[in-house]
């Protein structure tokens, strides 16, 4: 069914982004987004989840466990369809504030993505850390960090996480990091409201995992 979630303060850009996407064609908008179209919508997978939004009324359809989905992950992936380009992946990592105009945005990022991610990880349970990212659809990989993982918001939207572990004075830390072309696929300010997204799927989907293990408690 539709979820009819109250739009709020984001109306106007969901109203836009409506706009953009009956612009294009469905043939366009699964070209540039890689998003499948079947019986008037598109199914986008994210962080483990397949989410529908309907053509040409652009609203989010509920798929699968979860009902409701925050405002600006609804409206970043409808952005998504209208914005993305016919580009591939360059395969080049960057943090946010390596972006054009990255630096307007990242102090506010790091302290309240980056920084509370890394405080995060200095008392969670490694394990059901693993787990609850796994269920968000990222491949742990190896690399020098302590957990590393590779996700995806979008079809050209993937990203890579580092979490290490604190020494002594040296205190847990995270790294969020985008494909170099995440600049041609969704706009700064997006780009900025993404890395808080992370932070709060992450932490979601986590105290869910950790308050169904009964014996961590």
């Amino acid at each position: 069914m539709t979820d009819n979630h109250y739009e709020g303060g984001y109306a106007p850009a969901f109203m836009k982004s409506r706009e953009n996407l009956r612009k294009l064609i469905p043939q366009i908008i699964m070209e540039r987004s890689l998003c499948n179209f079947s019986n008037g919508c598109f199914s986008i997978d994210s962080f483990g989840q397949t989410i529908q939004i309907s053509y040409p009324e652009g609203q989010i359809i509920n798929t699968g466990s979860e009902t409701s989905h925050s405002l600006d992950k609804r409206l970043l992936l409808l952005n998504y369809l209208s914005y993305a380009k016919n580009l591939p992946l360059s395969g080049q990592w960057v943090s946010y504030r390596d972006l054009p105009s990255g630096n307007v945005f990242y102090p506010h990022i790091k302290k309240y993505a980056i920084e509370a991610l890394g405080d995060f990880f200095s008392s969670c349970d490694k394990n059901i850390l693993r787990q609850s990212l796994i269920e968000m659809g990222f491949d742990l990989i190896q690399a020098k960090a302590d957990i590393t993982a590779k996700g995806f918001f979008a079809p050209k939207i993937p990203i890579l996480l580092h979490f290490w572990e604190g020494e002594e004075e040296i205190p847990s830390a995270c790294q969020i990091l985008f494909d170099s072309t995440i600049s041609e696929q969704m706009h700064i300010e997006d780009s900025a409201a993404l890395c808080n997204i992370i932070k709060n799927t992450i932490i979601d989907q986590y105290t869910n995992a950790f308050n169904q293990a009964p014996q961590l408690k």
